[in-house]
Parts: C-alpha cells; sequence; structure tokens
C-alpha cells in the first residue's frame, strides 16, 4: 500500500537506487544463526516507524530497507550501526541474549495499530500489526480528510484490494481515472502509477489489503 502524504518518500524508491550497503566495502554481518532482518522490522515496528522513515532517518532507500528486512542482502556493518542507532539500539544488544522477540497478539486494539503516515499528513494510514516476524498479507485502516490525496503516481511492487467504507475516493492509475463510491472496492497491481483522491468535502474511509506485506 502506498504511504499517504509522507514526506519520507523523497527516498528514491527503486530497483536502480544505489544502497548505502552496495557503496561500502567494509565486511558484511555474518551471523547465519541471527535473523537479522526480522529483529530489525520488529524494532522498526516496536517505533511505528514506516521502512521509508527508517530509511531516510539512516541514510538509506526503502529499497535497502525492504530487502534486508526480507534477508534478500546481508547489511555491510556500517549499514547496520546506522538503523539501530535510529532504532535506539546497538550492535552488543542486537546480537546478545538481551533481545526479546515480541509474541504475536490475536487481538489488535485501536491503541495497537501503527500509524505510518506523518503527524501533520491529512491522511491517516495504520496498520494492523500482530507482533509476527512473518508477515504475507499486510492491512491498513486508512482516514482522508476532506480534499486531500496521496502522493502523486506511486509506484511499487505488489497487489491491493480495498473497499470504501464510508465517503468517495478516486484512484488514478496511469492515466485513467475511477470514482468509487460507499461500498465499492477495487483490485489494483501496485506497480502501475497511482494517486488516492478525497474530492469531496467529507471523511474517506477505506480498509485495505495488500501483498507483499512491505510496511
Amino acid at each position: 500500500m502506498p504511504v499517504k502524504k509522507n514526506p519520507d518518500n523523497d527516498i528514491p524508491d527503486n530497483d536502480e537506487a544505489t544502497s548505502v550497503e552496495e557503496q561500502e566495502v567494509s565486511e558484511s554481518v555474518e551471523k547465519p544463526e541471527e535473523n537479522i532482518g526480522k529483529k530489525i522490522n520488529q524494532l522498526r515496528l516496536t517505533k511505528g516507524f514506516s521502512q521509508r522513515k527508517l530509511a531516510r532517518l539512516a541514510g538509506l532507500t526503502n529499497t535497502s530497507i525492504s530487502a534486508i528486512e526480507r534477508n534478500k542482502v546481508s547489511p555491510a556493518v556500517n549499514t547496520l550501526k546506522a538503523i539501530l542507532q535510529v532504532l535506539d539500539s546497538d550492535l552488543n544488544t542486537f546480537f546478545s541474549d538481551e533481545w526479546k522477540e515480541r509474541k504475536d497478539r490475536v487481538v489488535v486494539t485501536p491503541k495497537d495499530l501503527i500509524e505510518i503516515s506523518e503527524p501533520n499528513s491529512r491522511v491517516s494510514i495504520k496498520q494492523v500489526f500482530n507482533g509476527s516476524p512473518i508477515k504475507n498479507l499486510g492491512f491498513l485502516i486508512e482516514v482522508y480528510q476532506p480534499n486531500s490525496s496521496t502522493e502523486d503516481r506511486i509506484s511499487h511492487e505488489g497487489e491491493e484490494i480495498g473497499t470504501v467504507i464510508e465517503g468517495k475516493i478516486i484512484i488514478r492509475i496511469d492515466d485513467t481515472t475511477y470514482l468509487l463510491n460507499e461500498g465499492d472496492s477495487y483490485v489494483i497491481k501496485t506497480c502501475h502509477p497511482h494517486t488516492f483522491i478525497n474530492p469531496s468535502n467529507a471523511i474517506t474511509r477505506i480498509v485495505s489489503a495488500h501483498t507483499p506485506a512491505t510496511y
């Protein structure tokens, strides 16, 4: 799901973006017994940070954080240090017995929802997260203030399905525009540039699911 009205998106988000860990020549972290990506994911969600926010604060790209959390790449030591500093941790704690894995929730209350939009955003996107390190599906609760919108022409890998439960929303995909009213649902491939717009003077509410779960 695109991050709504989030200034953190000034971080390049494409496969061609050069990440810090690709630039560094220092030795990569090699601890096969440790699930580094899972730990970073849990620390990030505990802080309530989106991948984009963590990337910006650590001087990385969103693509890099996503790849590290999925254990697709092993971060260089300096890269991991930068990430942990943002997450108020350090290498000693990260690889010690002090690490405590979060227990999965069954019930997620409103106070447990993770806000992934910026505080001053007019679009609120809250993630339903139960603490599990294994996520195949993401679920979001979205609230659009009157005449608000997401960033223009967002694109990322995956598929998204959503339902308008209150109000109306315009979805612009490539050069085509769709108007959805209350009760309407949508299914989109998020690799196509898209924008969500609330054209009305009333609040719009949407619930959506997306895969892969990259937030």
